[in-house]
């Protein structure tokens, strides 16, 4: 009989484990495709009071909002994926009203590049060495 719970609590943990998960983040995805953004008639306050506050401002243009809907899934033993992407971006111009509104989706995320910068190799031994000689030269040992 304790084998028998044995296995099945194997049996239950790896069912556990390995079930994928679904996360939702941002605007549901039935609400961002009911979204009807007309340029020139559309304010932020409309936007605002039908839809929610965007999910983020641009930190460099003031006058654009974001509306995001993304679904992901991830198991416990491999990496998180995207299902679904759906992106508002919506440019206003100094009244308020919607000048331009660009919609984007997984496919066109893949080949945006932020950035032309490179991070730290963490792989690279001896940047790591040199790094935390300096961590410890600046470290003071203070006995009492």
């Amino acid at each position: 009989m304790s084998y028998l719970k044995l296995i099945l609590m194997l049996i239950i943990f790896l069912n556990i484990s390995c079930s994928q998960i679904l996360q939702n983040n941002g605007i549901s995805n039935s609400k961002i495709n009911e979204i009807k953004i007309i340029p020139g008639k559309t304010s932020k306050i409309n936007l605002i009071d039908e839809y929610g506050p965007p999910v983020f401002e641009s930190v460099f243009n003031n006058n654009t909002i974001y509306y995001v809907s993304h679904v992901s899934s991830y198991k416990n033993i491999s990496d998180r994926k995207t299902k679904k992407l759906i992106v508002f971006e919506v440019i206003l111009d100094q009244k308020n009203l919607v000048k331009k509104v660009n919609k984007y989706n997984e496919k066109d995320a893949v080949n945006i590049k932020i950035s032309n910068k490179k991070t730290l190799d963490n792989n690279d031994k001896s940047l790591l060495f040199f790094k935390d000689l300096i961590n410890s030269l600046r470290r003071r040992n203070l006995q009492n």
